[in-house]
């Protein structure tokens, strides 16, 4: 049902309507009243004769004027005079009266708006209206933008600038997505003339339900004198190097889902992050692919991840340790 109009504006309307059939009124009955009759204008009395003997007619003077024998000019009677025209109504009270009734004309107007805005857009008839969610409706749950990742380069320069922009970003999981992380044991990343250089590399990766995804590979990195990455590389003399970072969104980074379980593969530029300086590449792009799939039941969507890292005939597994390696499913 639609809700119903705030009082206010139906208040404002009613009372403008009402003013205003009262001054159209009186201006109809001020034009049809018959005008009223001006008052005759009162003559001063006759000036009084002073008292002594009178002749009854003096026709001295008309004697001399016109002797006998003058011929007697004709004479017209004196035309009455114009009666005066009635008074008219005062311009003036017509002009507020017609100022008022504009004024209440235009508060109805805007109180007929003000209603028809409160009600909203009119719906024409025989149109369907929007549906609406019952109580026992669930709403629907939006649906995340697709996040812009911007690329990162293939083959870096070393030295070159611009890496380290994606360091902070993640693909909302949506519905259905699926975040996890993998703490690795070492591995051997480059085979030098004395030793060999070795990474324990961290892995984590969200996907969203679209398929978008990101991963972030933490490697830290040490020169050993063995031919293989130890266990602990500080207790077997190794001695460390710049740690190294990578980001690599889709479409570059291939992300293969089976279930829950999750294949990564990509080419990733490794950049270092130098004290008081911007990331840089260092010009070395790793070869990775990576699985992760959860190690047992879901718990509340979540549960220990389990996974490997290739890099060409090296590979490194996901220690045993459940806080360092996580899967979280959405839905």
């Amino acid at each position: 049902m639609d809700s119903p109009a705030p009082v206010a504006p139906w208040v404002v309307l009613g009372v403008a309507l009402v003013a205003l059939v009262a001054v159209v009124a009186r201006l109809a009955l001020s034009r049809r009243r018959a005008p009223a009759r001006p008052r005759q204008e009162e003559r001063p009395p006759p000036p009084e004769r002073p008292p002594g003997p009178h002749w009854a007619v003096d026709d001295l003077p008309a004697f001399l004027e016109a002797p006998p024998g003058t011929p007697v000019p004709e004479t017209r009677p004196a035309a009455a005079p114009a009666p005066a025209a009635p008074p008219g109504p005062d311009p003036s009270a017509r002009t507020v009266a017609a100022l008022a009734a504009a004024g209440l004309a235009l508060v109805a107007v805007l109180a007929g708006v003000a209603l028809g805005s409160d009600r909203g857009e009119p719906v024409a008839a025989g149109a369907p209206r929007p549906a609406v969610p019952g109580p026992s409706t669930p709403p629907a749950s939006p649906t995340p933008a697709r996040p812009e990742l911007p690329p990162v380069p293939a083959d870096p320069l070393p030295g070159e600038r611009g890496a380290g922009l994606l360091a902070a970003r993640s693909v909302p999981l949506g519905d259905a997505g699926v975040a996890a992380r993998l703490a690795l044991g070492g591995l051997v990343l480059e085979r030098r003339a004395v030793g060999v250089t070795v990474g324990y590399p961290s892995v984590s990766v969200s996907v969203g339900t679209d398929g978008t995804a990101l991963a972030h590979v933490l490697l830290p990195a040490w020169n050993c004198l063995g031919t293989t990455a130890p266990a602990d590389p500080e207790a077997a003399g190794c001695t460390p190097v710049p740690t190294e970072y990578a980001d690599l969104p889709t479409p570059a980074l291939t992300v293969t889902r089976d279930g829950d379980a999750l294949r990564l593969a990509g080419r990733f530029p490794t950049y270092t992050r130098p004290t008081a300086t911007p990331p840089a590449y260092t010009g070395r792009v790793y070869d990775l692919s990576v699985t992760v799939a959860p190690a047992g039941g879901l718990d509340g969507g979540e549960a220990p991840a389990d996974g490997t890292l290739f890099l060409g005939t090296e590979r490194a597994e996901a220690l045993p340790d459940p806080s360092l390696s996580r899967i979280r499913v959405a839905g």
